[in-house]
């Protein structure tokens, strides 16, 4: 008997993460959520192939939110609202005064407000990203 890639996924969340039903996952936008997590920033290959900084794509640096607790988020088929289990980590979308704001935080316990999307460009680093909220 051959078990579907999707098929396995499912059963293995099912099993081994039973807290993560959908009625327990938190919604993406318009639905404000707040995240609790150790704030730092990361580098990742960008334009033109996102693959190697080394090879010569752009780095990418941003700020990310290594979550305190793993979250699952309720998806509806839509590209940016696609269902994820066990997320750890998420990409902060972030004005540059909200950078300034947030980067003597780095390294620190930090609870962040706003609306989450899920990842669907070469530019989104992560599952999930918080739109943080001004």
């Amino acid at each position: 008997m051959t078990i579907r890639p999707k098929l396995l996924h499912l059963l293995f969340f099912s099993l081994f993460c039973p807290a993560a039903h959908a009625a327990d996952c938190l919604k993406y936008e318009p639905d404000t959520v707040a995240l609790s997590g150790t704030l730092h920033r990361a580098t990742f290959p960008g334009r033109p192939n996102f693959e190697s900084i080394a090879d010569g794509d752009e780095a990418e640096t941003g700020f990310y939110l290594t979550l305190k607790q793993a979250i699952c988020t309720q998806g509806n088929g839509d590209a940016e609202r696609e269902p994820h289990k066990a997320v750890r980590e998420v990409q902060l979308v972030l004005t540059p005064a909200q950078y300034a704001t947030l980067r003597p935080q780095l390294g620190q316990q930090v609870k962040l407000h706003g609306t989450m999307f899920s990842g669907f460009t070469g530019h989104h680093h992560a599952d999930v990203l918080l739109r943080v909220a001004q």
